[in-house]
């Protein structure tokens, strides 16, 4: 089955806009780097109903087995080492689909 990997992000306010895009680029780019996902969406929340968590992507892998190797994987350690500090929130959500 295929994983489902949901991530939704809180910016701290002084987060320039030119970075959220960056971050958006830069988890796409993921896939290019490791070899489990399968396919991966990112982009800006339109809506009043998402609480405050403005942006968000969505990474699918092969497996439920992957998502432990997705995550020590050094590219996304690179990708959090640079972003995760200019969060105010994140939530994640993960399933098999």
């Amino acid at each position: 089955m295929t994983l489902v990997h949901i991530v939704l992000v809180k910016f701290k306010a002084e987060v320039a806009e030119a970075v959220r895009h960056e971050a958006l680029k830069d988890v796409l780019a993921l896939k290019e780097s490791i070899p489990s996902i399968t396919r991966a969406s990112a982009g800006k929340n339109y809506t009043d109903r998402s609480k405050g968590f403005d942006w968000g992507w969505v990474v699918e892998l092969e497996s439920k087995e992957d998502l432990p190797v997705y995550a020590a994987h050094d590219a996304h350690q690179a990708f959090l080492a640079k972003y995760k500090p200019m969060f105010d929130d994140v939530l994640a959500v993960d399933y098999e689909a």
